[in-house]
């Protein structure tokens, strides 16, 4: 069996080749994207503090592959999901209507990252620059949003320790009066 033929996958590599370590990094970080768009859908994650994370991620991203049309699909998928979640979860005071910019403009990263060259060629040069901007402005609002909330556990904390310190004191009176 040495003069077997071995035929090419269809993504260039014989079968049984190992992926380079491009390649793996390259699914190891829209992996990460994936999974920090659903992180951001579940109920006990704080959306304001993980949101921010993973669209910094799409917005540094220079993948060196092209995205298969599956994955980005998935992708456009688990953004528009996080979408979704920020708009029910955020404070209802923050615009819904610049949530949908922002995660149209993570969308539009995102199928960037699967498009050939004449695909990208017929967009006007700007568009990917502008989207990165609004998505860098949405990481900045979620981020002192996040730091509003953490200064205000932050206040409650204190104020139950002032309370708590005071209803010690308080108790200790009596029994200081009763010993004399």
């Amino acid at each position: 069996m040495p003069n077997e033929f071995i035929p090419f996958a269809t993504d260039g590599h014989e079968e049984g080749d190992p992926p380079t370590q491009e390649e793996i990094a390259f699914d190891g970080q829209v992996d990460s994207i994936g999974f920090g768009l659903w992180k951001s859908t579940l109920l006990h994650v704080n959306i304001a503090f993980e949101l921010p994370l993973t669209l910094e991620s799409i917005r540094k991203f220079k993948p060196v592959y092209q995205l298969d049309a599956k994955r980005r699909d998935q992708l456009v998928l688990d953004a528009a999901d996080a979408m979704a979640s920020a708009a029910r979860r955020l404070p209802p005071n923050y615009s819904r209507g610049q949530i949908v910019t922002l995660m149209s403009a993570a969308i539009t990263v995102i199928r960037s990252w699967a498009e050939d060259d004449v695909e990208k060629a017929a967009h006007h040069p700007h568009r990917l620059t502008d989207a990165k901007v609004w998505i860098k402005l949405f990481e900045r609002d979620l981020r002192n949003l996040s730091d509003f909330q953490w200064l205000q556990q932050r206040k409650a904390q204190r104020r139950e320790e002032i309370v708590a310190s005071m209803l010690i004191g308080s108790s200790m009176v009596p029994a200081l009066a009763g010993a004399a």
